[in-house]
């Protein structure tokens, strides 16, 4: 079924899948698009993280391939206006997984 934007309810819940960010996929994020100590190895121990995580650039990445594969790529959308109001929550460190 192809969706519309008309076909979205406030209010309605759509069951979405998973994504697992391992250690070497944090780095290798991290290396090429947000190189802080604590998104490039365990010595970010000394950080406010007490060790490595995500960088929220690559947890909002993996959001958005969740979206398009389990809900938007049979869709009528055309791109995204633009986002608002995004906060980092939970951080994920190695062998975490973020669920849509």
């Amino acid at each position: 079924m192809t969706f519309s934007y008309e076909d979205f309810e406030v209010g309605s819940v759509a069951q979405l899948g998973s994504h697992t960010f391992l250690k070497e996929e944090v780095i290798e994020f991290a290396g090429r698009y947000d190189p802080q100590p604590f998104h490039l190895s365990a010595a970010g121990e000394a950080s406010p993280f007490g060790g490595l995580v995500a960088s929220g650039w690559h947890t909002c990445s993996a959001m958005v391939g969740i979206l398009v594969r389990d809900l938007l790529s049979d869709s009528t959308s055309m791109g995204s206006p633009g986002l608002d109001n995004i906060r980092a929550g939970l951080n994920l460190s190695g062998s975490m997984t973020q669920c849509g």
